[in-house]
């Protein structure tokens, strides 16, 4: 009965529904920074611990594996890099350059646990039924905030990072479980490529109706965070997806349905015409400007009366007052002026901070950590913290996984090659592979192309 049970392969499913769904409530806080440990660092701690252990039963099978050098390369380099800032430049705490190591390798790892927990083809079903039911989970509570004021759990400043539960107002954009809707964004655009391939593809008509409606959601959920970076992220990987599957017709409708969107959706239409002016002709107006913000916390009463202090509260999660906005007393910002502003940070402050950083120490950067949190492109700040060595042999990875695709027949594959492309566009403005819940199921779902690629024997 237990002859062919795989402890890693129960593992991976639960971590596929687990990771994006568990909101990113702190555990314990991190001197020096705002990122804190959490529950899911314990549990894919226990993950890995248990991947070791079978790793050592079995006498550490997963040194087979043709990607292991490129890894450990990587590994390498970024360790180079840490020493280098700590003995060098001096100029990130050592408690963070540890962290922010372990944290790759945490990322990382769930490579090798997705690898040995899928043996078969037929066991690829059952990961891509717990893909869906996280991203169902998600939109579930993504609709929940935008209708019925589910709580709102973000990292998007040192307050609301220690476990603030926020409430949204009608301009915020939604971001489900994620700490950003733009992390939300860009784990949406990854899985509509993923599902909407599968679902022209599949001969299961129950798998192809119920993959069809979760597309349908996802779509609507992406369209709801007004990401233009995302969105255009997907319909590109997904247009490319097509082509390679031969399903030209869908092109047309795909294309459509995204100026339809972009037309309907009056945050994303003026925040798309605030970035390319020159559209403004093209693209109808909406009825009138749209604001936007984040979620600001004022406190207020936890009990529904009109008393107004604060009422502590008593829960499990270190989380000691829930906040929720008041729109009489917020002031919206204009949509114009928060994407010029959005521009001004990106273009003269990160990206230059990243650049500079590279020049420093063009071989190794300035080490993991040392350029702040956000860089809004994760090229730069990949060249910043860890100069030519970390990127050529990050980027190393995914390349050698691109090269064994080349003509290769197999939908799954034709697939997860193009979910990467995906991942690697929304790079560009957004820090994906430094967002935990992102890199998480970026890493696991990069572990099953490499298992897709080596059932194809092209490993």
């Amino acid at each position: 009965m237990f002859k062919n049970f795989n402890i890693n392969r129960v593992l991976l499913v639960l971590l596929i529904i687990f990771i994006p769904l568990y909101p990113k409530f702190p555990l314990f806080s991190v001197n020096s920074t705002y990122v804190a440990i959490r529950l899911d660092d314990i549990v894919i701690g226990i993950c890995i611990f248990t991947w070791l252990l079978s790793q050592t039963k079995n006498k550490f099978p997963f040194k087979k594996n043709k990607l292991l050098p490129l890894f450990i390369a990587y590994f390498v380099a970024i360790a180079i890099s840490q020493l280098n800032s700590y003995f060098i430049f001096q100029n990130v705490p050592l408690n963070i350059l540890f962290l922010n190591f372990l944290r790759r390798i945490e990322y990382m790892s769930l490579f090798f646990i997705a690898v040995d927990s899928i043996k078969t083809k037929k066991e690829l079903s059952l990961i891509y039924w717990a893909l869906l039911i996280s991203t169902f989970g998600i939109a579930i509570y993504g609709y929940g905030q935008k209708y019925f004021q589910f709580p709102v759990v973000s990292t998007m400043n040192s307050e609301f990072s220690k476990g603030m539960l926020l409430r949204m107002d009608v301009w915020t954009r939604i971001n489900s479980t994620f700490a950003g809707h733009y992390d939300l964004a860009a784990f949406l655009s990854m899985m509509l490529v993923l599902i909407g391939t599968i679902t022209l593809v599949s001969k299961n008509k129950i798998q192809k109706l119920i993959s069809f409606i979760m597309w349908c959601i996802s779509f609507h959920l992406l369209t709801l965070t007004a990401s233009r970076v995302s969105i255009f992220a997907f319909w590109g990987s997904f247009t490319i997806s097509l082509l390679l599957i031969k399903k030209y017709i869908w092109i047309f409708p795909l294309t459509l349905l995204m100026v339809l969107s972009i037309v309907n959706s009056k945050d994303l239409n003026q925040r798309l015409m605030a970035t390319l002016p020159m559209i403004k002709n093209i693209i109808p107006k909406t009825t009138k400007p749209i604001p936007t913000s984040i979620p600001t916390a004022i406190p207020t009463l936890i009990a529904s009366n009109t008393n107004t202090s604060i009422v502590p509260i008593k829960v499990s999660t270190p989380i000691p007052t829930v906040f929720h906005h008041q729109i009489e007393e917020f002031t919206p910002i204009d949509i114009d002026l928060g994407v010029a502003r959005s521009g001004e940070i990106r273009f003269n402050v990160e990206w230059p901070r990243a650049i500079n950083a590279f020049k420093t120490n063009i071989i190794t950067g300035t080490g993991l950590g040392s350029i702040t949190l956000a860089t809004d492109n994760d090229y730069l700040r990949l060249l910043g913290e860890s100069g030519l060595l970390g990127i050529i042999t990050l980027l190393g990875i995914i390349c050698f996984l691109f090269l064994k695709t080349i003509n290769s027949p197999d939908i799954l594959t034709i697939t997860l090659f193009t979910t990467t492309i995906c991942m690697l566009a929304n790079a560009i403005f957004i820090d994906v592979f430094e967002s935990s819940k992102i890199a998480y199921s970026f890493w696991i779902l990069m572990g099953i192309y490499y298992q897709c690629l080596h059932f194809n024997k092209k490993l």
